[in-house]
């Protein structure tokens, strides 16, 4: 599958999506994700529940798998996640994801999901790739 031509919709909780578009925290943190996508490849970031929207885009610099320890160590504090935070989404893994993001952006208003992407209808759990307009 060719990634570069992809673009990436991101289910994230409120609290950390508003990070990731303000600037502020610059490493996403996953359990499972693509280690395969360009440097720039779009990421738009989705709010979930409550608000239920796209809040933002920002940019993929580079997805680097660690051992759980070596993530805590060096993305800690990018990911603004608290020890304990971090331990329970990791409680039963071995290796993570740190997705390191740039040039964050948010909307000036929030956008539906069909607004990114006509063929999206519902949002992914995790992430979904979305086919780059033509």
């Amino acid at each position: 599958m060719e990634n570069s031509k992809k673009e990436i919709l991101l289910s994230v909780k409120p609290q950390y999506a508003n990070l990731l578009v303000d600037g502020i925290k610059t490493i996403e943190l996953r359990k499972k994700f693509p280690m395969d996508l360009e440097n720039g490849t779009k990421v738009y970031v989705y709010s979930s529940f409550p608000q239920k929207m796209v809040i933002g885009e920002v940019l993929v610099e580079k997805v680097e798998k660690l051992s759980i320890e070596d993530l805590w160590r060096e993305s800690a504090t990018k990911a603004m996640i608290s020890w304990t935070d971090f331990k329970k989404y990791y409680s039963s893994h071995e290796e993570g994801y740190a997705i390191h993001v740039s040039s964050a952006k948010r909307y000036e208003k929030p956008i539906m999901l069909a607004e990114v992407h006509s063929n999206v209808t519902q949002a992914p759990q995790s992430y979904r790739y979305l086919p780059v307009s033509a």
